[in-house]
């Protein structure tokens, strides 16, 4: 009995972390809720951890192998959601409580058509000199894209990535070079906001600027700097 118990438990804990996570994005409930969610199941997953090798070690001492199987099932449930959030925790602790990332840290590209978008809880888009020497120590690579294209072709490509990586785009505009657009993570569905830049250089080339902003929440735990890196990447790529 406590065997089976041990694996069912053990196996909520990552199902407890799944739901509350899905049901935020589907907005079955709020953010908050989500992570009261995953707090339960890291809590669920603690617990199981300590009381499944307890019961697994005295299953094998009293000659009970099969019960072995189900106590190592919950174990495995317990050991996911622990270490999910163990790595979660360790981007806290690692990268700077920073939210709105620019490859241009001295001239960051404009939000305008998305502002509306926002609501009124949303982070400021104050690009703060504090916030671009913070993203300079942990992002040091990330910088302007200098491409062969002209400025058009620049945008209509830039355009087109942000369709591939399913962005909602909120506004193009090409004779000012911007593109604004929408991303959500896929878990709690959070919504962070991007602006693309698109100028021409002192040749025939052009300058890809990329701005991606959370609308909540202190630390993005890397999210907007790696969007950035994959839309650079695969606009180079064509």
């Amino acid at each position: 009995m406590l065997p089976r118990a041990v694996m069912v438990v053990g196996l909520l804990a990552p199902a407890l972390m799944v739901v509350g996570a899905l049901g935020a994005r589907y907005a079955l409930w709020g953010y908050r809720v989500g992570f009261q969610f995953v707090s339960t199941g890291a809590f669920v997953g603690a617990a199981v951890l300590v009381l499944g090798v307890a019961v697994l070690v005295f299953a094998l001492r009293a000659g009970r192998g099969g019960d072995a199987w189900p106590i190592a099932a919950g174990l495995v449930g317990a050991v996911f959601v622990l270490a999910v959030l163990g790595w979660q925790y360790r981007l806290a602790v690692t990268l700077p409580h920073i939210h709105d990332i620019s490859t241009d840290r001295d001239d960051p590209p404009s939000f305008f058509a998305i502002l509306a978008h926002r609501g009124d809880g949303a982070n400021p888009l104050a690009y703060a000199p504090a916030t671009a020497a913070a993203q300079a120590r942990a992002y040091p690579g990330l910088a302007t894209l200098e491409s062969d294209l002209t400025a058009a072709e620049s945008f209509d490509r830039a355009v087109r990535v942000a369709q591939d990586f399913g962005w909602l785009i909120v506004n193009e505009d090409p004779t000012a070079g911007l593109v604004e657009a929408t991303a959500a993570t896929f878990w709690f569905g959070f919504k962070d906001d991007v602006a693309i830049r698109v100028r021409s250089d002192d040749g025939d080339g052009s300058l890809v600027d990329v701005r991606s902003a959370s609308r909540v929440g202190e630390s993005d735990l890397g999210a907007n700097a790696a969007r950035i890196e994959r839309f650079l990447a695969e606009f180079e790529r064509g």
